[in-house]
């Protein structure tokens, strides 16, 4: 009996994984339009259009380049952090935090935004968070690749950054998990998203983004353990800049990736069918 019951929620666990997935495979022009007009939509009414997907990313690495490394001259060392030039500490592990900021703080109104459409429409109504997530991380990625091909010029390319795609999706899939669990919330809890952007900015200033990790004292090392950022950026910044991986972060990250979207489909699709109510 008890292995029957094991076997059931074996099973359903599965089907929580695959439901968006399978969704996003049945509906897959459905998900292009998606995501192409959240893309299009923070472009909309500009006469650049798509050229800002690059002159932002560009624009800002250089504004950091000059406050870096002209204005205060901050160092770091290359034993520690693979660099001795701070600029590029900083952004290998900017670019990945805000793929992941930018995910949340576009997906937590998602709903609320397509209240009209959600209601009237009959459609598999987790393709929303889905379409931004995707489109963050394709927006904010071009500019993480755009300073990928500065540090090859720079010397910095190894046969090890062919892993980053896969530390990308691990990190889409961990965004994906809580942006499910706050656009749903949303639904019902409108301070979500006010709540969610001083929550980003503690998260932003105890992630060590702007700063190396051997800097925060030993009595706080251990919430910075229990911090995910901490290691996805630490792993992609190992690839990029120490040309090495440490693999069971790698596997203790999959199964925080794994848990965190199960976690919130699992919430996502039991309270959705409550949405038509509160919108």
């Amino acid at each position: 009996m008890t292995k029957r019951l094991f076997l059931i929620n074996i099973k359903i666990w599965i089907e929580l994984f695959i439901r968006p997935l399978s969704s996003a495979l049945r509906q897959q022009f459905l998900l292009k339009e998606f995501v192409s007009r959240e893309v299009k939509g923070r472009f909309a009414g500009s006469m650049a259009g798509g050229l800002w997907t690059v002159i932002h990313p560009l624009a800002m690495i250089c504004s950091y380049y000059f406050v870096f490394s002209v204005v205060l001259r901050v160092s770091v060392t290359a034993q520690e952090t693979g660099t001795d030039h701070f600029v590029v500490f900083f952004l290998t592990g900017f670019f990945p935090w805000i793929m992941f900021a930018d995910s949340l703080g576009k997906s937590v109104g998602v709903i609320v935004q397509n209240a009209g459409l959600v209601t009237k429409v009959v459609f598999p109504v987790e393709l929303l968070p889905l379409s931004t997530v995707i489109a963050s991380f394709v927006l904010q990625g071009i500019g993480f690749f755009i300073f990928m091909i500065y540090l090859m010029f720079c010397g910095y390319f190894d046969p090890i950054w062919l892993l980053l795609p896969f530390l990308f999706v691990l990190e889409a899939l961990f965004a994906l998990g809580l942006s499910y669990f706050l656009a749903a919330l949303c639904v019902f809890v409108r301070d979500t998203t006010e709540v969610l952007n001083i929550f980003m900015m503690i998260w932003f200033f105890g992630t060590p983004v702007i700063y190396p990790g051997s800097m925060v004292p030993d009595n706080f090392q251990f919430f910075l353990l229990l911090n995910p950022m901490f290691h996805f950026i630490k792993m992609i910044r190992g690839v990029v800049l120490m040309h090495s991986l440490d693999y069971w972060s790698v596997l203790a990250m999959t199964a925080i990736s794994l848990g965190t979207y199960l976690l919130g489909v699992c919430f996502f699709l039991r309270t959705r069918h409550g949405f038509g109510d509160v919108l």
